[in-house]
């Protein structure tokens, strides 16, 4: 095993399964819920994942396959991707190309009616193909302002760590291409006016 990613909603390893590469997710549980609360509680989550990653994947959208849901482990095994994060990506001369495809890619998630929940730079990966990966967070929607949410998510990461390329209007407008992306943008407007006018209030 070799360890990804230990955060607060779960744990993510490298792993041999069936004999060739594999990731595996297992979802924290709480200790501070009653234990037949958490255990549901994770059991929807990890349906919801795995749903959403079927959905997608019969819509053509690239992202890992899904090998197995263990309920009772509380745990994904999924396609491994060797690649970089669209975060390293960003910082080679291409990232123009991948700010585009990482527009593109979300537009298809939102096309399928699903919102990502947390599309940072970091839940993008560059391998033979582009691919969005971790939809823990994610949700069957199609409301124009979980979307615009969700653009407003990536373009805070893009600011956070990579503000020296200006990729504002590069992502907007690949993203802009999508047939639906008008009442999404305009509720991004709306998400970030809002959001100034809070800061200026203090």
């Amino acid at each position: 095993m070799e360890m990804i990613f230990r955060g607060a909603e779960a744990v993510v390893e490298k792993i041999k399964w069936q004999g060739f590469s594999a990731i595996s997710k297992i979802r924290n549980k709480r200790s501070y819920r009653h234990p037949d609360l958490e255990e549901r509680l994770v059991t929807e989550r990890l349906r919801s994942e795995s749903r959403v990653i079927e959905r997608l994947l019969s819509e053509g959208v690239l992202v890992p396959a899904l090998y197995e849901v263990n309920i009772a482990k509380s745990q994904i095994i999924m396609e491994f991707l060797d690649g970089l994060t669209l975060e390293k990506g960003l910082r080679t001369d291409e990232y123009q190309a991948y700010l585009v495809s990482s527009a593109t890619i979300l537009s298809q998630i939102h096309s399928s009616g699903i919102v990502h929940g947390d599309p940072t730079t970091s839940n993008f990966m560059i391998s033979e193909d582009f691919y969005a990966i971790d939809f823990g967070l994610s949700t069957f929607n199609d409301d124009a302002e979980s979307r615009a949410s969700d653009l407003r998510v990536f373009l805070e990461s893009l600011e956070a760590h990579h503000s020296e390329i200006s990729g504002r209007e590069i992502f907007l407008e690949a993203y802009s291409k999508w047939n639906s992306s008008k009442e999404v943008l305009e509720a991004l407007d709306v998400l970030e006016l809002r959001g100034r006018y809070n800061l200026m209030r203090g």
